[in-house]
Parts: structure tokens; C-alpha cells; sequence
């Protein structure tokens, strides 16, 4: 089964969630998980940059999980692709990757 998690939310809450979404996907033992994605867009792409407080956490998921940022938020929020954490790759537009995955089989889960 392969799956992509999409964020757009700015709210420290809400992307805590999503985190926790993935962690909890990827120990559910009852899956047959091939791929994990997660596409941040909107104010989510903070999430992925230097100086979140989820630094950290990203980078423990990056072994497992795909995260790519939209280009087009990181562009109109003036945040240079240079400020990705690393394992995290610019997406060319956050809906359009979601859609390309979902074409190719992934399930969709917006998160949280």
C-alpha cells in the first residue's frame, strides 16, 4: 500500500498531528506499507524548513517517509529552497504531486 499525508496548515497544533499521523501509520503493523509520502503546501511548508520546532522529528521520519514542500508556497512566502531540511525535496506544486500520487495508486489522507 503506498499512502500520501497532505498538510496545508500553519498551526503548530495541526502539524504536530500530522506527525504523529505519520508515526502512527508507519507502526500500524497491520499494513502492508510499500511508500509513505508527505506534501506540505500553504503554510505547512514551515514544517519543512530550518528552525522548526519538528526539525527534528522530520528527520526521524525521513528514513520512512517522503517529504517534499510546494515550490509555489516556498516562493510566496520568500523561503528559498536552500532552507529545506535535509531529506526533504521541493515539490513543482503541492496539489499537483498529491494528484500525480494519487494517479499512480496512493491513498489519499489529509492530515490532520
Amino acid at each position: 500500500m503506498n499512502v500520501v499525508l497532505h498538510c496545508s496548515s500553519g498551526s503548530e497544533a495541526d502539524q504536530r498531528h500530522a506527525l504523529a499521523n505519520a508515526r502512527n501509520l508507519l507502526a500500524d503493523d497491520t499494513l502492508d506499507l510499500e511508500s509513505v509520502a508527505f506534501v506540505a503546501n500553504g503554510d505547512a511548508v514551515w514544517l519543512l524548513v530550518d528552525g522548526s520546532t519538528h526539525a527534528d522529528e522530520v528527520a526521524d521520519l525521513a528514513a520512512d517517509v517522503a517529504f517534499q514542500a510546494c515550490r509555489n508556497s516556498l516562493r510566496t512566502r520568500e523561503i528559498p529552497t536552500d532552507d529545506l531540511l535535509s531529506g526533504v525535496d521541493p515539490a513543482s506544486s503541492g496539489v499537483g504531486t498529491v494528484s500525480k500520487l494519487q494517479d499512480t495508486g496512493y491513498h489519499y489522507v489529509k492530515v490532520p
